[in-house]
């Protein structure tokens, strides 16, 4: 019995240090990303660079995509391309990674920044920020997802050479839950998104037309 007991006693002190050391951890975590963001909005590159090594020795993706956002909102031309590399396209990443840890706790400039970011890269017709976009549609959902649609409608209309090409990419499966942005459009705003894919035809390719003959007959 006192084996048992000991064993049982083990285990609960076992369990309460692997919860300090997490809640440890998490804190540690919250802290570089306060203070990486308070950098990012103050414009101090230079204190949020010296970060880099910090950031690096995580050996963690999801904080690096974080820091990414951070440069980029300090220095946007000079980390542009590292922030569209290290946009998430995943829902953890989007969803809890910048939507929950950064976006809900208002650490970026203006709320869904990090959204609104990479659309206006996307925008500028940056082929990787496009397929990132369409990406950030399929896995995200509620005001997120939302935002999303009203950029994917953005980039179709300044952009729809480019985010058909985009689609030939994707499986079926994927352009399907793309497609479901198409539910936010009101009829004129989806015809004036067929109409622009209407002039494409002439010099599209045959993985292009499949895509536009798919748009059409969405509804």
């Amino acid at each position: 019995m006192k084996i048992a007991s000991s064993l049982v006693l083990l285990l609960c002190l076992s369990l309460v240090v692997a919860v300090a050391n997490s809640q440890t951890v998490s804190d540690e975590a919250e802290n570089i990303l306060a203070t990486m963001f308070n950098y990012a909005n103050a414009h101090n590159v230079r204190a949020l660079e010296e970060l880099k090594e910090r950031i690096d020795l995580r050996k963690d993706w999801d904080m690096a995509a974080a820091y990414s956002l951070a440069l980029y909102i300090a220095a946007p031309e000079k980390y542009k391309q590292q922030y569209i590399d290290n946009f998430p396209v995943d829902e953890k990443g989007i969803m809890i990674d910048f939507y929950e840890r950064i976006e809900l706790k208002r650490l970026t400039p203006t709320f869904l920044y990090s959204i609104d970011a990479i659309g206006s890269i996307a925008e500028e017709g940056n082929d990787k920020a496009i397929g990132k976009v369409l990406m950030g549609s399929i896995h995200s959902d509620g005001i997120v997802g939302e935002q999303f649609c009203d950029i994917l409608e953005k980039i179709f209309d300044k952009q729809p050479q480019k985010t058909v090409k985009a689609l030939c990419r994707m499986d079926e499966e994927q352009r399907k839950k793309v497609y479901s942005c198409f539910e936010m459009m009101d009829a004129r705003e989806f015809n004036s998104l067929k109409s622009k894919l209407k002039q494409m035809r002439p010099k599209a390719t045959e993985p292009e037309i499949k895509i536009i003959r798919e748009i059409e007959n969405y509804r």
